[in-house]
């Protein structure tokens, strides 16, 4: 059977991809070799929101007082937790399931390779298309060190499927996943260290953020390590000891668990793209604005291409691709991927870093989650909202550590991608009370 399109991989970006193009009307064929829905849905993001929601919870608990609601013999039971993340993600699974039978979506289970630029191979089987989409995500990035072997060294997959919470934690990397997990855990009664190569927690974000960050984890009771790097694991006897260097100076850490969480990487999976002359370095495939390789009718998106690694830009670089098949004209900005950092508080990035803006062409201007109103009722009035102004005063940058940060994030983004000036924003009503009115406050001044 002849396809239009060929996707391989059904993570965010092949799933969504699959199905924008059958309802614009391509015939699709839709590959997977290990799990409908990818790292994101069955090991990353869903599982992980689904127990941040857990540790949340029971952080709440623990200041009901506050609320003037007293509750004793807390406890925590992580079957409990675990069956509820996994009945979530079943419940995500089937629902992908049922809108690619509906639409009467070709899906095969197994490991595909390209013959040629209009042939692939799975299960035995060859299948012809004019178009083919690599989708295949990304793996963990492993790090080598003395001790690297031993059992408490998990991935951040691994840890999702401990069977109890660990004393001690100790995450090696304060990205993204590395936060996070640190966050979830330490909310879930685990002491907590991270251990940070570079000088700052979460280093792609607007340092201005990134130091807020760093603070409120270091007050929530989490230890943080900078200019820090992992030398060896050792055992001595029943305990396990990590030992460290920060700013040049020995250290180790007794610990029952060990994260790596030092990033991912590009899975080219069984694809020869030697043979077949496709551009990539070990970053990821080279594609151009349409998510096109210098295969013409080869396309690459989400982690594989390595731009952003992000879910939700999958989706959106699938989109573009589709498009340009279809020749149809697209719009999505690139440049305006939020990003988010669930942690406690949240936090949230979209457009330009202040890091990144001559002195003289921009301004700022913040507003604290503790004016708000909404928030005090929340009891959750750590952090602010920053806002970038250029010249022309339109709204360039929007960063956000706090309550909702994550929902927030997107006013934002639909600002910048509108183009609207802060006098114009200024006149949009928000809701009162409501945390959405902290961005409102952030451009009074300005207006």
């Amino acid at each position: 059977m002849s396809y239009d399109v060929i996707i391989i991989g059904a993570g965010p970006g092949g799933f969504d991809t699959a199905i924008y193009a059958k309802k614009h009307g391509l015939n699709v064929l839709l590959i997977e070799k290990e799990a409908l829905g990818g790292t994101c849905l069955n090991w990353g993001c869903i599982p992980t929101k689904a127990i941040y929601q857990n540790a949340k919870t029971l952080k709440t608990i623990k200041k009901s007082d506050t609320f003037g609601i007293n509750v004793s013999d807390i406890s925590v039971n992580l079957e409990q937790i675990k069956a509820r993340k996994e009945q979530i993600v079943a419940d995500q699974i089937k629902n992908i399931e049922t809108t690619l039978k509906k639409l009467d979506i070709d899906y095969i289970e197994g490991e595909a390779t390209i013959r040629d630029t209009h042939h692939v191979h799975v299960n035995d089987t060859v299948y012809e298309t004019k178009h083919i989409i690599i989708a295949t995500g990304s793996s963990v990035r492993k790090i080598t060190f003395e001790g690297d072997h031993l059992p408490i060294v998990k991935t951040s997959k691994e840890l999702l499927e401990l069977e109890t919470i660990p004393k001690h934690l100790t995450v090696v990397g304060g990205g993204v996943i590395g936060v996070e997990m640190a966050a979830i855990f330490h909310g879930l009664g685990s002491d907590v260290d991270i251990i940070e190569y570079m000088p700052s927690l979460l280093p792609v974000l607007d340092s201005d953020i990134s130091r807020r960050a760093k603070s409120l984890l270091k007050r929530s009771g989490i230890n943080i390590h900078t200019k820090a790097a992992l030398e060896r694991v050792t055992q001595e006897e029943d305990e396990y000891i990590a030992h460290f260097t920060e700013k040049n100076k020995a250290k180790q850490i007794k610990t029952n668990i060990i994260l790596v969480a030092t990033g991912r990487q590009p899975n080219f999976g069984n694809l020869p793209l030697e043979e077949l002359g496709i551009d990539h370095t070990i970053d990821g495939i080279i594609v151009n604005e349409h998510k096109q390789t210098n295969i013409p009718n080869i396309y690459a998106i989400g982690d594989v291409n390595g731009e952003n690694m992000l879910a939700h830009k999958a989706t959106y670089d699938g989109y573009q691709a589709i498009n340009h098949i279809l020749e149809k004209p697209s719009h999505i900005r690139f440049d305006l991927v939020p990003g988010v950092v669930f942690s406690f508080p949240e936090i949230a990035s979209v457009g330009m870093n202040e890091d990144d803006l001559d002195k003289g062409t921009y301004q700022v201007h913040k507003a604290l989650f503790k004016a708000n109103a909404k928030a005090q009722c929340l009891d959750e009035t750590e952090g602010y909202a920053k806002l970038i102004i250029d010249r022309d005063r339109r709204l360039i940058g929007a960063h956000i550590i706090g309550p909702h940060a994550s929902d927030l994030i997107h006013e934002c983004t639909a600002l910048i991608n509108q183009n609207i000036t802060i006098d114009a924003y200024a006149e949009i009503i928000h809701a009162h009370p409501t945390i959405s009115e902290v961005l409102a406050e952030a451009v009074k001044e300005l207006t």
